[in-house]
Formats: C-alpha cells, structure tokens, sequence
C-alpha cells in the first residue's frame, strides 16, 4: 500500500519546490503538477507533488489522518 500526504507550497523555484507537512519541511519536486503556486495544497508521494488540493479537500484530508492516528492510538491502547 502506498500512501500520499498533503502538504502546503511554503517555497517554490522551478520545478523544486519546500513543501510543509504538519510542521516538517519536505524538498518535493513539482514536475508532474506544473501549474502549482506558492500556497497551494499539494498531495506528495516519495518526493513529488502529485496533485493539487483545494483548501477544502486539504483539511477534509487532514481530518481524516487525525481520526486514523485516533484510532490507530486506540488499538495500541488497547493490546496493552
């Protein structure tokens, strides 16, 4: 399984862009989206933009992670 996260452009030059993931600072490449800006919403898979967000889907897409760390926190609770 592979997973995507999404991140917001905070530094861009070329095809290079610095991309904000929940606090850390990724070097992502945006060659396959080249129409992205400074401040979009970006998914990133191993090192590259892939697709661009709307705000919305950004934070539908951060509420969702919160609730699988939640119950992924839950399971380990329990085990315990």
């Amino acid at each position: 399984m592979c997973l995507a996260v999404a991140g917001k452009i905070i530094e861009l030059d070329e095809h290079n862009a610095v991309v904000d993931i929940e606090g850390n600072r990724l070097n992502v490449s945006t060659i396959l989206v080249p129409d992205a800006k400074l401040n979009d919403y970006v998914m990133v898979h191993t090192g590259f933009a892939i697709s661009k967000l709307t705000e919305e889907d950004y934070a539908e897409h951060q509420r969702l992670m919160e609730e699988i760390d939640r119950y992924a926190r839950q399971a380990l609770e329990r085990e315990s």
